[in-house]
């Protein structure tokens, strides 16, 4: 079960980089509404995509 959750949190955050940096980029979903809080979730979603990978390899 830990290993299902350490894995969710890698593709949940990576889907919320890919939504904000696209966003930063094109302006996409949320139309460029406020670019210095689409880079502090884009830091944010990377540290938890390294904190769930490292939570995997702790999991063998």
């Amino acid at each position: 079960m830990s290993k299902f959750l350490c894995l969710f949190s890698i593709v949940v955050s990576t889907l919320l980089f890919l939504v904000f940096l696209l966003d930063l980029v094109a302006g996409v979903p949320f139309k460029k509404a406020n670019a210095l809080l689409d880079i502090i979730f884009i830091v944010c979603s990377l540290g938890v995509v390294v904190l769930g990978v490292l939570c995997f390899r702790k999991q063998k």
